[in-house]
């Protein structure tokens, strides 16, 4: 069972628990020994956690540029076998690195993080780990008779997200006008189709509702533009946006035209949708 106060360990966030990591254990006998050899990087064997191939790399002596884990022990988790794997891979993993303590006989172990392991990035975890001093002291539990032992738990994390590529394209297709003749207009029962014109790549219909539609029903004319996904022969997810003018001409007049321009409406390729008035 974790311990309700996390402990700050250098530039991780840890917690004690009793349970051993559920992946991996590897004992160090003798520590000191890797100092005395002069042994800076030691790459554990590989361990299997959801379908992947991962080893522990741990540097006694600190890893960085320059000084930076000068003094601290650093330890990282990477992806091992990685030449088997497709180009271009990468991997979610939630994981764990752990410390056991021979005093209290628990664990410490930094909090899950998420990580994202890559062809750029094969290596995650922490530069500094615990500091040297505090994991050399016996007394601290963590070396005792000059032994340590470090684990790991990873959970590779599926992905199931839907990945989408938005792709805009400016389409500036020469003005079109089109105009209809409706023919015994007051004898419409329903509405009225127009025939099918193209503007842009795209068919479009108009629809003409003699006794208006949704809320105008029986109140007014309502007059829309629809894409036509029949004929329309696009990606399903393809989207398009156009400026449009809806006219009502008058018929005695030069003026006193009843329009409406429209150009912030969204049609879908995979639903017939109309915009209107």
């Amino acid at each position: 069972m974790s311990s309700l106060a996390p402990v700050v360990a250098a530039d991780v966030e840890m917690e004690t628990r009793e349970a051993s990591p559920a992946h991996f254990l590897v004992k160090i006998d003798p520590f000191s020994l890797l100092h005395k050899r002069g042994i800076d990087k030691l790459e554990t064997t590989e361990f299997k956690s959801g379908a992947y191939k991962w080893r522990l790399v741990i540097y006694p002596n600190g890893h960085g540029t320059g000084k930076e884990g000068e003094g601290y022990v650093s330890v990282y988790l990477a992806m091992a076998d990685k030449a088997s794997l497709p180009s271009n891979w990468e991997v979610n993993a939630t994981f764990s690195v752990c410390l056991f303590n021979h005093i209290s006989d628990n664990y410490c172990c930094s909090l899950g993080r998420a990580r994202r392991f890559s062809e750029l990035n094969p290596e995650r975890g922490f530069m500094k780990f615990m500091s040297k001093k505090t994991l050399t002291d016996p007394s601290n539990g963590y070396v005792v008779d000059d032994k340590c032992i470090f684990g790991a738990e990873v959970y590779v994390n599926e992905n199931k997200a839907i990945t989408q590529c938005l792709s805009v394209k400016n389409v500036y297709p020469e003005p079109y006008k089109q105009e209809f003749m409706i023919s015994n207009f007051s004898t419409l029962k329903v509405k009225w189709i127009s025939d099918e014109f193209t503007v842009g790549g795209h068919k479009w219909i108009i629809d003409v509702h003699y006794n208006g539609s949704g809320k105008e029903t029986g109140r007014s004319l309502s007059i829309f533009l629809r894409n036509n996904v029949v004929s329309n022969n696009c990606a399903s997810s393809e989207r398009v946006r156009p400026c449009y003018t809806i006219r009502l001409k008058n018929q005695l007049h030069d003026r006193g035209h009843r329009q409406m321009t429209i150009s912030d409406r969204w049609f879908s390729a995979s639903k017939s949708e109309d915009w209107g008035w």
